[in-house]
């Protein structure tokens, strides 16, 4: 049933990602141990009308960056050819 200190590894590693970082170690004078770690980050209670919001919010966005890559995606299929036929002209324009 040994796991060789795998799982406390993992719990250092969640500790270390969930420590504030510093930006030197004079601000670290006077930090009290507890102080390092974020404290409640991942127990955030939202209302339904908040996460509805989010959720009208985000359909609202993708569907307007969908309209302009559908947007973008039409314009190309469509010169490309023009493009190409008059590249071909200006060539054959330019050996004659």
């Amino acid at each position: 049933m040994s796991s060789g200190g795998s799982i406390q590894a993992m719990v250092t590693a969640m500790k270390n990602n969930a420590r504030r970082r510093k930006t030197s170690s004079k601000s670290m004078v006077g930090v009290k141990a507890g102080a390092l770690y974020k404290k409640g980050t991942y127990n955030v209670q939202h209302s339904t009308e908040k996460v509805e919001a989010f959720k009208k919010a985000y359909r609202e966005k993708a569907v307007k960056e969908n309209r302009k890559r559908r947007f973008l995606l039409i314009c190309v299929i469509t010169l490309t050819p023009f493009l190409c036929y008059w590249i071909v002209q200006l060539i054959w324009l330019w050996s004659h």
